[in-house]
C-alpha cells in the first residue's frame, strides 16, 4: 500500500539508504527500535510519502509492520514543530489507508487502524539529550487546552556517545553514522567538500561500511552529499552577505532585538532576494516560528 507520486525534491543519503530498494535496512532499523527479531522483509510495507506537502518538506521514511505505522524523520537541526509535521504526514497515510482498504469511517462499527509511531533520528551539532519527547500540546496557542488530544514524537540523538545501544542493534544505522561522522571530520579539518566526500566514500568501502551500497551508487551518493552541503554553504554565505550589507538588522544569536518592522523587513528581503520560503527565511535568519508567525500576514504582503 505504498504512497507514491512524482519526486519533486532530490533524495538525501538517508532516504536512499533506507528505502524500498534497501528494505532489509528498514527492517533492521525497525527491529532495533522495537527490540524485535523480524527476518522476513515481506512483513514490512514501505509507505514513504514521495511528494512535497509544503516547500522542501517530504517524509523521509514510513512503513507498516505488525499492525503498526512507523514514521521516521532524519534531521540535522532541532525542530520542536515536528509533532505538527508528523501529524500531517500521518494524516496523509491514514487517508490513503482508508481509501485503499475501502473503509467506511461513517459506519457505526468501530474500525481498526495501525498504531502510529513517530520518531526522529537526530545527528546535528547542537548538544541535546539522548532521547527527547516533543508533544503537539506544547505548541497550542493556549496552553492547558485540548489536553485530551495529543500527538507525540520521540527523538533519538544518534551522535557518538548517544544511544550507542540502538546503533549496536542496527548495523545499517551504525554504518550510516560512521559515514556521516567521517565526512564531518574531514570537513572540520577544512577539506574541500568534493575531496571530503570522495575520501569518505573510498574509506567506507575499504572498511566495509555500507560498501555494497556505495559501490553500486557511488556517483549518486556523491551528488546527494554535495547537494546537501552546497545548500548549507549557500545559505550561510547568503546570510553573511546580508549581514555585511546591513540588510539584516537587530539580530543577536537568534533573538529579535529590534521592532516588528525590522523583523518584517528582514524576512521580506530574504524571501524576495533569495527566493526562500517563509519557513526557510525564518530558519536562516535565526528566528523561531513563534517569533515570526505573528507577522506572517504582513510579511507576505507585497
Amino acid at each position: 500500500m505504498p504512497i507514491t507520486s512524482n519526486k519533486k525534491v532530490k533524495d538525501t543519503l538517508f532516504r536512499k539508504y533506507f528505502c524500498e530498494e534497501q528494505k532489509e535496512n528498514v527492517l533492521a532499523l525497525y527491529n532495533a527500535l522495537n527490540n524485535s527479531n523480524y527476518t522476513n522483509i515481506d512483513d514490512l510495507t514501505i509507505t514513504t510519502i514521495e511528494d512535497v506537502l509544503y516547500m522542501r518538506m517530504k517524509n523521509d521514511l514510513s512503513f507498516l509492520i505488525d499492525g503498526q505505522f512507523f514514521l521516521i524523520e532524519h534531521q540535522s537541526t532541532i525542530n520542536p514543530n515536528m509533532p505538527i509535521r508528523a501529524l500531517l504526514y500521518s494524516s496523509r497515510f491514514y487517508e490513503t489507508f482508508i481509501s485503499t482498504n475501502h473503509l467506511n469511517i461513517y459506519s457505526s462499527t468501530p474500525l481498526k487502524f495501525p498504531a502510529p509511531n513517530c520518531i526522529v533520528l537526530y545527528n546535528g551539532n547542537t548538544e541535546v539529550s539522548a532521547v527527547c519527547t516533543y508533544t503537539l500540546s506544547s505548541l497550542f496557542e493556549i496552553e492547558g487546552l485540548s489536553q485530551n488530544f495529543e500527538w507525540t514524537v520521540l527523538a533519538y540523538n544518534i551522535n557518538p556517545g548517544k544511544n550507542e545501544e540502538l546503533l549496536q542493534r542496527c548495523k545499517p544505522l551504525a554504518d550510516y553514522m560512521t559515514f556521516v561522522n567521517l565526512m564531518k571530520e574531514y570537513l572540520r579539518k577544512g577539506w574541500d567538500r568534493t575531496v571530503a566526500i570522495r575520501e569518505t566514500i573510498d574509506q567506507c568501502i575499504k572498511q566495509h561500511v555500507m560498501s555494497d551500497f556505495l559501490v553500486k551508487h557511488r556517483s549518486e551518493v556523491f551528488d546527494m552529499c554535495l547537494t546537501e552541503y552546497d545548500e548549507q554553504a549557500t545559505m550561510e554565505s547568503f546570510k553573511k552577505e546580508y549581514l555585511e550589507q546591513g540588510e539584516i538588522k537587530g539580530r543577536t544569536e537568534g533573538k529579535i532585538e529590534g521592532k516588528e518592522e525590522e523583523c518584517i523587513k528582514n524576512m521580506r528581503n530574504l524571501m524576495k532576494n533569495g527566493n526562500y520560503s517563509f519557513e526557510e527565511a525564518a530558519k536562516l535568519l535565526g528566528y523561531t516560528l513563534d517569533e515570526v508567525l505573528p507577522y506572517k500576514d504582513k510579511i507576505l504582503q507585497s
